[in-house]
């Protein structure tokens, strides 16, 4: 199976949103409200700056502007909801609840972008969604921890889908702007009642989350505009791999036993789902 730009889209956007998530770990003394407002600021700049040097409009199409604006209102929910799970969570646990969102958007694509699933891709989402259950565990679910990363994990399959209607006829960027200003916006007026001005590396931190949250949603958008949701949306699951070593490298977090069967359920259920997919879209194209 050749990889297509769009894949390598999506597993490089993967990873650099894992070192994101480094980061806000690594902000823990500074608000999540300030954390949201610098990443955003710093990609919303560039964005813009970027947008204007090539003379597209910011704002899109007219047409395009309901979704775009889907897409910025959930991506603000997944962004709010999932740095808040950050906050409370170990990385790797935060991490494995985000990797429900596939399922979302596959599930929501059926209806709001007309892709369905097939019925062995329902087999192997069940596979990726066993690896979550087996990796993560059952304990504590209830938790005001996991409810923000499911909240977290809701919001983002929902972006992915209105940004997948969207589709691949607006500037990348564009959909990037939207991301970034609705929850710029909410992060203004809520870190004036939660002031605290970084210090020392805080602001190395911050300025890397920016740099690389500002990469991976250009990447991911290239990836969603390429391939159809429930395609890109599988390839998500790797990225637990990228927080499993970084929890255990980088803050010592233990690895259970049962993350490696948990972790290889996942994998096998990309695969298979990647495989089905090529395979289907090949067929199709000889027919």
């Amino acid at each position: 199976m050749r990889i297509s730009p769009g894949i390598l889209y999506m597993l490089a956007s993967t990873a650099l949103l894992a070192v994101v998530n480094v980061a806000v770990k690594k902000l823990d003394g500074v608000p999540t409200a300030e954390i949201i407002f610098a990443r955003c600021l710093i990609s919303f700049s560039l964005t813009v700056w970027q947008l204007r040097r090539t003379g597209v409009p910011v704002w899109g199409p007219p047409e395009a502007r309901f979704n775009l604006l889907g897409r910025g209102i959930f991506g603000a929910g997944s962004l709010v909801l999932g740095f808040l799970a950050l906050k409370v969570l170990p990385l790797g646990g935060a991490v494995t609840l985000s990797y429900l969102a596939p399922v979302v958007t596959a599930v929501a694509a059926i209806w709001l972008v007309g892709e369905p699933l097939k019925p062995w891709q329902w087999l192997f989402y069940g596979l990726a969604v066993a690896g979550v259950v087996v990796a993560k565990g059952t304990a504590g679910l209830l938790s005001a921890g996991v409810l923000l990363g499911v909240g977290a994990a809701v919001s983002s399959g929902l972006s992915s889908v209105f940004l997948r209607r969207v589709g691949n006829k607006i500037a990348p960027l564009v959909p990037v702007f939207y991301f970034n200003l609705v929850p710029l916006a909410i992060a203004s007026v809520w870190m004036l009642f939660d002031l605290k001005m970084p210090h020392g590396t805080d602001w190395a931190w911050l300025v890397l989350a920016g740099l690389f949250t500002h990469v991976a949603l250009w990447c991911v958008t290239q990836a969603f505009q390429a391939h159809e949701a429930n395609f890109v949306a599988a390839l998500d699951y790797l990225g637990l791999i990228y927080a499993t070593a970084l929890g255990y490298f980088v803050f010592g977090d233990k690895v259970k036993l049962s993350v490696y069967p948990g972790i290889a359920l996942i994998v096998l259920g990309v695969l298979l789902n990647a495989w089905y997919t090529s395979r289907q879209n090949e067929q199709e194209k000889k027919a």
